[in-house]
């Protein structure tokens, strides 16, 4: 766990002063909005943005716009789990757990049927296999090893390893997204 940890302020530290951020996370979201995984997909699962990480707010609004089925997370309960939300708009979130924007779950409905999905996955940094170096809750471990769909995880290009360390519990992703194309993960 402490090399993790250690990978964790490394790349903390690199996310806060990325060089063109707006622009790199714009085509992030672009190549994802552009790909058969997006347009095949009934439903997004994606996650609100904190500070310094890859803005998903276009996806998550085309997405909207587009009419498919749109959820983010909730955090349950202290211990690592989630459920996610159908919202209808951003008007729909509130602040939540660890200061994050969540669905409310009071007037947005719990997804049931996670049939035909992508999942956008966030992450401090991803390896080569899909393997993310995460926020060490183990939220998306948990909620991932559950379901079969197709994942993307957000990634910029120099955060892109060869390998991170993984353990047994951790839950690889399926594809890779960056600022110049979209990875299938070996």
């Amino acid at each position: 766990m402490y090399v993790k940890s250690e990978l964790r302020k490394h790349f903390k530290q690199l996310r806060e002063s990325v060089y063109d951020k707006e622009n790199k996370d714009l085509s992030i979201c672009r190549n994802v909005l552009k790909s058969d995984l997006f347009k095949n997909a009934d439903q997004i699962l994606c996650y609100y943005p904190l500070n310094s990480e890859i803005n998903t707010l276009p996806v998550i609004e085309d997405a909207l716009k587009c009419g498919k089925k749109t959820a983010l997370p909730y955090c349950t309960d202290g211990n690592g789990n989630m459920a996610f939300y159908y919202i209808r708009s951003l008007d729909d979130l509130k602040i939540g757990s660890y200061d994050i924007m969540e669905p409310d779950p009071e007037v947005c409905d719990k997804v049931t049927d996670f049939g035909n999905s992508l999942c956008i996955v966030p992450a401090f940094a991803f390896d080569k296999k899909g393997y993310r170096l995460g926020y060490g809750k183990g939220y998306y471990d948990r909620f991932l090893k559950k379901f079969t769909f197709n994942t993307i995880g957000l990634c910029y290009n120099s955060f892109l390893s060869d390998s991170l360390p993984a353990d047994f519990y951790d839950i690889a992703v399926k594809f890779i997204a960056t600022e110049d194309k979209i990875i299938l993960c070996k």
